[in-house]
C-alpha cells in the first residue's frame, strides 16, 4: 500500500484499501488477507464533508 501510493504520488492518509468491499488496514499482509494471485486490492480518496440533507 505505500508503494501504490508513492507511485501515485498519494498521501497514505488520504487513501483507503478495499478488499471485496470492505476496508483493510495497512498492517495487515497479503497472507492475513488470504490473498491469491490475480486477487485486487480496491484504492479510493477518502471523501470529506457532506452528510448533510442540503438544507441552510
Amino acid at each position: 500500500m505505500d508503494s501504490y501510493c508513492q507511485r501515485q504520488e498519494l498521501e497514505f492518509s488520504t487513501i483507503a484499501f478495499l478488499m471485496d468491499g470492505h476496508p483493510i488496514a495497512g498492517t495487515q499482509t497479503a497472507e492475513e488477507l488470504g490473498l491469491e494471485d490475480g486477487d485486487e486490492i480496491d484504492a479510493m480518496k477518502h471523501h470529506c464533508g457532506g452528510g448533510g440533507d442540503g438544507a441552510i
